[in-house]
């Protein structure tokens, strides 16, 4: 399924949030392949990746480690669910 992720950051910057996403890599193997990273600007990202696993994304956002780095830099997710158009 693929997926876009927006992401906000209220109390850091985009090199300090793509620093911790680069570091849980392994663990986004285990339900997602193919991610690709864009910076809109210093506080927002934009995540694309193909999820196949949607229950293991859901358990690494709610992991203590996800949830600290989350926490400590404001970091607001949204995932939205991108479809073919036509």
């Amino acid at each position: 399924m693929n997926t876009m992720v927006m992401i906000e950051i209220s109390n850091g910057t985009f090199d300090e949030w793509k620093k911790g996403f680069d570091a849980l890599e392994e663990q986004r193997l285990q339900f997602s392949k193919d991610a690709k990273v864009g910076k809109v600007d210093e506080h927002t990202a934009i995540v694309v990746v193909d999820v196949f696993d949607p229950a293991g994304m859901m358990a690494m956002f709610n992991s203590d480690a996800a949830k600290k780095m989350a926490e400590e830099m404001g970091v607001v997710r949204s995932p939205y669910k991108l479809q073919a158009m036509g």
